[in-house]
């Protein structure tokens, strides 16, 4: 059953085929030497096309985006979910050659974000290969926590607090406060839909948002309707790095010294433009390499960063 249904920009939309297309042939389809909002098309299928994520903490960070304007994943027809299983599974396969890693894949869908980001687009990032199940939940519980994930107003010192970035303050570095609404979400809160996503688009259609997030090689994924602010994954991937990864500990460690103000985890505090050059590169190898893959011609593979 199809379950097709488009929608038009209200905003300029920033994450538009037609302006990624644009961008790469004024480059003439070759590397690019610097980092633009529009020249880092790195390929693109029938129904999709991938760029290098701005922000990129780490190399080998992919934004999945759909040519057609949709406000999530869960909108494709079933005709393009397997477009976009065979590209997912294809990108895993670069990730693992490339950087020996597996892959964080995660969406804020319909999540209306500011700026013409409401964009369908799915984030795909490396994550090292000997993380366990049981550390993402503990990670994932802290960052609910930093988040103050699911509190709507608090008491403390005798005042009541209902913002979000005074609750989030208080809760993470005192003890003596009392929940008045809401309640910390954890982990297991999260698990809203228990089927994989293709089983349950039906479903997420009917929520106004919704946030997945899976580890495909770990057998580990969670699909919430629950709203945990913007740039939830990617917080959350940074977290799984600065645990796993030493040399990064220290670059973030070094970064939060120099500037506690930002977030390693905000694509708007920091760009790591050589990371987003590493990875157009890399990928565009990459597909080099297997441009005799028979889906190549089924799926109209184009190669944009020769």
């Amino acid at each position: 059953m199809s379950v097709k249904k488009e929608n038009s920009p209200i905003a300029q939309d920033v994450l538009s085929w037609e302006l990624f297309r644009k961008g790469a042939l004024k480059r003439k389809n070759k590397l690019p030497s610097t980092c633009t909002l529009d020249n880092r098309l790195i390929l693109a299928t029938k129904s999709f096309f991938v760029v290098g994520g701005l922000g990129a903490f780490i190399p080998g960070y992919y934004l999945i985006i759909t040519k057609n304007f949709y406000s999530s994943f869960a909108q494709l027809t079933d005709e393009e979910v397997i477009e976009f299983e065979w590209l997912i599974s294809f990108l895993n396969k670069s990730l693992m050659d490339n950087y020996s890693k597996h892959s964080a894949i995660f969406e804020h869908g319909m999540c209306s974000c500011a700026g013409g980001l409401d964009h369908a687009h799915v984030h795909m990032m490396p994550v090292p290969k000997r993380i366990n199940v049981q550390d993402l939940e503990l990670i994932i519980n802290k960052v609910l926590k930093k988040r103050s994930a699911g509190i709507q107003k608090i008491e403390f010192n005798n005042h009541t607090f209902d913002n979000v970035h005074d609750i989030s303050s208080i809760i993470n570095f005192q003890d003596d406060y009392k929940i008045l609404e809401g309640k910390l979400l954890k982990f297991d809160d999260l698990k809203n839909f228990k089927e994989n996503f293709s089983s349950i688009r039906n479903l997420l259609l009917n929520e106004e948002q919704y946030i997945s997030f899976s580890i495909p090689e770990k057998n580990f994924l969670f699909c919430t309707k629950h709203y945990l602010g913007t740039q939830f994954g990617r917080e959350l991937v940074s977290e799984v790095l600065f645990k796993f990864d030493e040399d990064l500990k220290k670059l973030f460690s070094s970064l939060n010294r120099s500037n506690p103000t930002k977030l390693i985890w905000r694509w708007q505090d920091y760009n790591f433009e050589n990371n987003i050059l590493k990875t157009i590169k890399d990928l565009s190898i990459f597909l080099d390499k297997n441009k005799k893959d028979i889906k190549f011609k089924k799926y109209q593979v184009k190669n944009f960063a020769k």
